[in-house]
């Protein structure tokens, strides 16, 4: 794993901006990782949409440059409960990715006083706040300083067919080419522009969508932030991992046990990497029942990775086990401890608990190998697999 960067105690904000080119799957994708980490997801692209769209009832001149930008800045814009857009209050949420309004909201997006004013909106609603954000410009003029900046990409053949997928029943529907053709103009006037050009971060992470679900690209942004924070996701698991960690040197509390709890012995043992613990070779996920089991890192690096506690795995999420950490995995949880060669790991469990398997599916494969290329990427190149 890369070295730590970034406010890894969480003493700061942690702040995940996302921007890239139309239809690379911005919204599909920040969205997912807000609600993975239960924090504020902002579609700044939405804010703009929903100024067009009072814009276009408003009866302003749309060719009066300083009429776009007066109106504009008076408006109010922001999102309810749910994540749906408000325009002075009202919910103009399913009029924003019409046709008309994607082909208008240049006038809004490309005027300078405008984009001041949604940018200081923007900024006013994640001031101290942890979230996840996506815009053309997220990463550059809303949020310089984040954490984590990523850019998302893919080829204008891609986004075009994601783009008709979505496409409104009600609105006759175009071709591949002509929708592939519109895109490819639309990424060189974006990057053209005069005011709120598209361009990469100088220290923005690039990611390529082709071919990947969304949650696989959701698992890999996830995998960066936790290179940045390395505790982000353990409070995303605590209904399937418990992380005990020392409190003073040499001492680390596991669980707390209760007079309640039936005697029952417990087993210590170590684990190595055998082939079915290694990254490129691990094809199963096992529950435990009737016990606990806790493992902590003695050398090397491990991941573990978990799948919900139901009658079959669930999507996984996969973090590090770090030092001087005891992980203990609840009883039923869906589980796979990763190793990489030279790792050894300390395991205690109570004697009478059974295991049950699952093949890993390919999908979950998939998921799991994004995590893998963060945490494992300089030991995947060792191994001449070149990280996705």
């Amino acid at each position: 794993m890369a070295e730590h960067t970034g406010d890894p105690v969480g003493t700061q904000p942690m702040v995940i901006a996302i921007d890239g080119p139309a239809g690379a799957g911005k919204s599909t994708v920040t969205r997912g990782v807000a609600e993975c980490l239960g924090i504020l997801y902002l579609d700044t692209g939405a804010m703009y949409r929903a100024a067009t769209v009072g814009l276009l009832d408003s009866g302003v001149a749309l060719d009066d440059a300083e009429a776009v930008a007066a109106w504009v800045a008076d408006r109010r814009i922001d999102f309810d409960a749910a994540g749906r857009v408000r325009l002075d209050g009202r919910d103009v949420a399913d009029r924003i990715r019409t046709a008309t309004v994607t082909a208008e909201i240049w006038r809004v997006a490309n005027n300078p006083s405008c984009r001041e004013h949604l940018v200081a909106l923007q900024q006013a609603i994640i001031a101290d706040r942890d979230a996840a954000l996506e815009g053309r410009d997220a990463t550059t003029v809303i949020c310089p300083h984040a954490p984590l900046k990523i850019y998302l990409d893919a080829s204008p053949e891609e986004r075009a067919r994601r783009r008709l997928r979505d496409w409104s029943e009600d609105e006759q529907r175009p071709d591949l080419e002509q929708v592939t053709a519109a895109i490819a103009r639309r990424d060189e006037l974006d990057t053209q522009r005069a005011v709120g050009a598209l361009r990469v971060a100088d220290d923005a992470v690039r990611i390529a969508t082709d071919g990947l679900a969304p949650d696989a690209v959701i698992a890999r942004i996830l995998a960066y932030a936790v290179e940045r924070r390395p505790l982000l996701l353990e409070k995303v698991v605590t209904d399937q991992l418990t992380v005990g960690r020392s409190r003073q040197q040499g001492y680390v509390r596991v669980a707390e046990g209760s007079v309640n709890d039936p005697p029952a012995p417990w087993q210590l043992g170590l684990t190595n990497p055998s082939p079915d613990r290694l990254p490129e070779s691990t094809t199963e996920l096992a529950r435990n029942l009737g016990g606990r089991q806790a493992g902590v890192l003695l050398q090397g690096r491990a991941i573990v990775v978990l799948a919900g506690a139901g009658e079959r795995p669930e999507a996984p999420t996969a973090l590090p086990m770090l030092p001087q950490s005891w992980y203990v995995i609840e009883p039923g949880v869906w589980h796979a401890v990763v190793q990489i060669p030279g790792t050894i790991c300390a395991w205690a469990e109570a004697s009478g608990i059974s295991e049950e398997r699952q093949a890993i599916t390919a999908h979950q494969a998939g998921i799991m190998q994004q995590y893998f290329t963060v945490y494992l990427r300089d030991y995947l190149q060792a191994e001449g697999q070149r990280p996705l």
